[in-house]
């Protein structure tokens, strides 16, 4: 098993493509720290060989520094770091308020600095890896997007400054920009339409693979770059997306 007797850290593990990622490091052999504000965190990490839910804001700096002392306490080390926690806001940037904007970048965009920051010495300390979960909207965004796409935008620069700074103290940093993924942010965000059936026809209309990618297929390529079988990557970005950047993007 790729990361027996490792730790990996998880934010956002409560659903979705954390959640996945979570069990899958667990099923090969981690122990793992699933970080959350909600309380299905819990079941979560019960349900994993050796887990330890963390409630924890990922925007606030206390309560990050208290989450990987909490992993570092309980485990011994931290090996892989995989800044997941996420929020969008599906409206234009000429609705978005101030505080609106703010909110989505801290949870999206400082939660990944706070905690390259927090984690860097255990991770020097292990030979560590990191994997910041971006998004195509870094690639090719689409419209009622705007906050979003520069927060993981941003990531997506964070990630090269990053393995850049982190490279000479043995540490590999890289990103995945998962596209439409079955989650409860998809769900939601269909959830706030007049007509959901017609929004997934025209998703599924930019979509070269036809279909949209389930968490389970995310977080096999998380694995992959936070392991030993990616040992000669680092600063890269890997679209888990079907495809549709390639489509969308006119770079």
């Amino acid at each position: 098993m790729r990361f027996e007797g490792k730790t990996a850290l998880v934010t956002g593990a409560a659903h979705g493509i954390g959640e996945a990622t979570a069990r899958k490091f667990a099923d090969e052999g981690a122990n793992v720290v699933v970080v959350d504000t909600h309380d299905r965190g819990q079941e979560v990490a019960d349900g994993l060989a050796n887990g330890l839910f963390v409630r924890g804001d990922v925007s606030s700096d206390d309560d990050v520094q208290a989450a990987v002392a909490a992993a570092v306490d309980r485990f011994g080390s931290l090996d892989v770091l995989v800044n997941n926690a996420a929020m969008t806001l599906p409206k234009s940037y000429l609705d978005t308020t101030p505080e609106e904007w703010d909110r989505v970048l801290a949870v999206n965009l400082r939660s990944t600095y706070l905690y390259l920051r927090a984690a860097t010495p255990h991770l020097q300390a292990s030979g560590g890896s990191v994997v910041n979960i971006a998004s195509f909207h870094a690639g090719a965004t689409i419209e009622n997007f705007s906050a979003y796409a520069a927060a993981k935008s941003g990531v997506v620069g964070l990630t090269r400054g990053a393995a850049l700074d982190l490279a000479p103290k043995g540490v590999r940093v890289n990103a995945v920009c998962p596209g439409i993924v079955e989650t409860a942010m998809w769900q939601a965000w269909l959830d706030e339409l007049d007509a959901p059936e017609a929004a997934v026809a025209e998703v599924l209309k930019l979509q070269p693979l036809g279909r949209i990618g389930r968490p389970e297929e995310i977080a096999d390529a998380i694995l992959f770059l936070g392991s030993e079988q990616a040992s000669y990557i680092t600063g890269t970005t890997l679209f888990a997306d079907g495809g549709v950047t390639a489509r969308l993007s006119h770079a």
